[in-house]
């Protein structure tokens, strides 16, 4: 950003008087200095007039094309909104038994998928150029297959009951086509998003090349009138009289300009004194807090009627004006029309030798949308790591159900038999009460035989061992899913960072069991004051990672890794580590693994936002720290730090 400023003398003590000068020599300096002031001021309005008319075109073609593809920008991402509802009540669908309950989402779905080809059809009529035709094309042709594989395995599941194939069919068929699907429209909005910046860079283009043209034209008209008033006046230069006058109506309408300037920033600008006056209120300003320049500027930033939910936020301000940093507070709330908002601002001193202009400068911006874009993708990602551990927890409860099931079948069978035995004795018991038992022993003795009666009573108490040792199994499944997949909680609150973790290895054991062996090291921790379900995900992504890194380094060897979960405590704050003996991270990209969208997977495989993802709640929302050692060709350990502070807090707000 250019500073400019504006020096005003006031009186010039050191002035002197200008020599007499006859009249008629007054009078043709005068005549000829009009003139030549005269042609600049002609000069000056004609390319204002040519400069304004060409940024009016330039603003107007750019507010045009922005226009268009912001639109369909929205309508593509509106698409893929439904289309993650779509999901997430796929998956819903599959984990009820209620028929009423399935068709009331069989509704919601179709309405969303009538909506999504409503936005398709106006994203066609909307479409400019061939490669968005080329785009849309693509995304109709990947949704197509989708519809088809998930209508068959809800044909399967709904129709014929049949939820292992159902299942099936969504993992091997379904799951494949939602990805290319999403794929698609993921290309399709990148695509829209590069046209808009590449709007935008041809807007400043044209605009700088305008700019240069009338800086060009100005400097012609200025110098060639200013040559010739030299060449007239000469011996006259201190007759400034005219000069003083432009120059001050220069200042007055460079400080108009300025103030207009400072209307125009679209982030919040607040100017304020030493003692936090405020001095300065830009139009923005005025919009996010619903307050004008007339309301607020001389009152304090603490008591200007901005309602500020932040405890201890005049103290927080106080503070701005004693630093001689700049400051950075992320996610400020304050209340506007009833409602909670959040702030980011970035508060910057300025030192300057007059305390009565402005001392502290206070840039921000309403972040409330984009938080809420952050919350709501943060939860697609959990819903995406449980989609893709549902076959593999299917999986590791068919097992203990199916010998569940077999024992069953055995104990069905082996009561009848021991029923056909009791019926004997009760013959036996009868005929004995008459004083006739010869028949009967014989009776009993050949049905224990035919049942055989020594091997039931050896085997039955295996069998209930087992089934109660399965029903076990599948409950303690059942449980860390639950667990896993429990909702947010909006507070922090003390948990079990041990029985997390147990939870999170139980729901991923499927993914790990073929390429690792796991092997963990729990101490003794108190309850952590911490948001259970986000660290879950950052679990669940540290061992996916884990075990992709060693399925990568052992592919074809028929060898399984090993991955390594300990936590200790540590003064104030809790360890996690989670190792693996993976290929390690080699050392051109470490910098860049935190990074949003990086990822050295091949597509499909990885989106790079599971450590970007784990790096916030870690650091960001917990206050911990998220660090690793890594060794190329021996594997990686990820350390986890979380502070032990016992203070229950909003998620939102970071520890102090």
């Amino acid at each position: 950003m250019k500073r400019i400023l504006f020096v005003d003398d006031g009186n010039n003590k050191h002035s002197r008087s200008l020599p007499s000068r006859s009249p008629l020599a007054i009078g043709q300096v005068t005549v000829c200095l009009g003139l030549a002031f005269s042609i600049l001021a002609a000069l000056l309005i004609a390319v204002g007039d040519m400069g304004l008319r060409r940024m009016d075109r330039i603003n107007a073609d750019l507010q045009n094309m922005m226009g268009r593809q912001s639109a369909k920008l929205r309508l593509s991402l509106e698409a893929v909104i439904y289309s993650n509802r779509n999901s997430r009540i796929t998956m819903q669908i599959f984990l009820l038994n209620n028929r009423e309950q399935i068709n009331s989402l069989l509704v919601a779905r179709a309405e969303n998928t009538n909506r999504i080809s409503s936005l398709v059809a106006d994203l066609e009529s909307r479409c400019e150029s061939e490669e968005e035709k080329r785009l849309l094309a693509a995304i109709e042709d990947a949704r197509s297959p989708y519809i088809d594989s998930y209508q068959r395995a809800l044909h399967l599941l709904v129709n014929e009951r049949k939820r292992d194939v159902a299942a099936a069919v969504m993992v091997q068929q379904t799951a494949p086509s939602l990805l290319k699907y999403h794929a698609a429209w993921d290309k399709f909005v990148g695509f829209q998003g590069d046209r808009l910046e590449l709007a935008a860079q041809q807007s400043r283009a044209h605009y700088a090349a305008a700019r240069r043209l009338a800086l060009l034209i100005i400097v012609v008209a200025v110098v060639v009138p200013c040559t010739i008033a030299l060449l007239i006046i000469r011996r006259m230069v201190r007759e400034i009289t005219t000069r003083l006058r432009n120059e001050k109506e220069a200042l007055r309408a460079a400080h108009q300009e300025a103030e207009v300037f400072i209307n125009a920033v679209p982030s919040i600008l607040i100017g304020a004194g030493h003692d936090s006056r405020i001095t300065r209120w830009n139009l923005a300003a005025a919009g996010v807090f619903g307050l004008s320049g007339d309301e607020v500027v001389g009152k304090q930033l603490t008591d200007c009627g901005i309602r500020w939910l932040r405890p201890g936020m005049q103290d927080e301000i106080r503070s701005w004006c004693s630093e001689r940093d700049s400051q950075r507070s992320d996610e400020v709330p304050f209340e506007m029309n009833g409602k909670t908002r959040l702030l980011g601002l970035t508060v910057t001193p300025v030192h300057v030798a007059d305390d009565n202009t402005t001392t502290l400068l206070v840039i921000g911006s309403d972040v409330t949308h984009r938080k809420t874009l952050e919350e709501q993708f943060r939860q697609s990602q959990k819903l995406e790591a449980v989609g893709r551990l549902a076959a593999g927890i299917a999986h590791e409860i068919n097992t203990p159900i199916q010998f569940v099931g077999d024992n069953m079948q055995f104990l069905h069978d082996a009561f009848s038999d021991l029923s056909k035995v009791m019926e004997k004795y009760h013959r036996l018991r009868d005929a004995a009460a008459n004083g006739e038992t010869g028949q009967g022993l014989t009776e009993v003795a050949e049905a224990e035989k035919a049942a055989d009666i020594n091997y039931l009573v050896e085997e039955i108490p295996k069998a209930i061992a087992q089934s109660l040792d399965g029903v076990a199994r599948v409950a303690t499944l059942v449980r860390a899913m639950k667990e896993f997949a429990h909702p947010d909680r909006k507070e922090r609150a003390a948990a079990d960072i041990n029985a997390a973790l147990l939870s999170t290895l139980t729901v991923a054991r499927n993914e790990l069991k073929y390429v690792a062996e796991v092997e963990t090291e729990f101490g003794d921790l108190p309850l952590a004051v911490c948001n259970i379900g986000e660290l879950n995900q950052v679990f669940l992504n540290l061992l996916v990672n884990a075990a992709h890194a060693i399925g990568d380094a052992v592919n074809g060897t028929g060898q399984k890794g090993v991955i390594r979960v300990r936590t200790s405590l540590e003064e104030d704050a809790v360890l996690i580590s989670i190792a693996d003996t993976g290929g390690g991270i080699p050392e051109d990209i470490r910098n860049k693994i935190f990074d949003p969208f990086f990822t050295t997977k091949e597509s499909g495989r990885g989106t790079g936002q599971g450590l970007a993802i784990a790096h916030s709640v870690v650091v960001d929302k917990h206050g911990g720290t998220l660090t690793f050692a890594s060794e190329v060709g021996k594997g990686t350990t990820f350390f986890i730090r979380l502070p032990l502070d016992g203070e229950v807090k909003p998620v939102g707000e970071k520890p102090s």
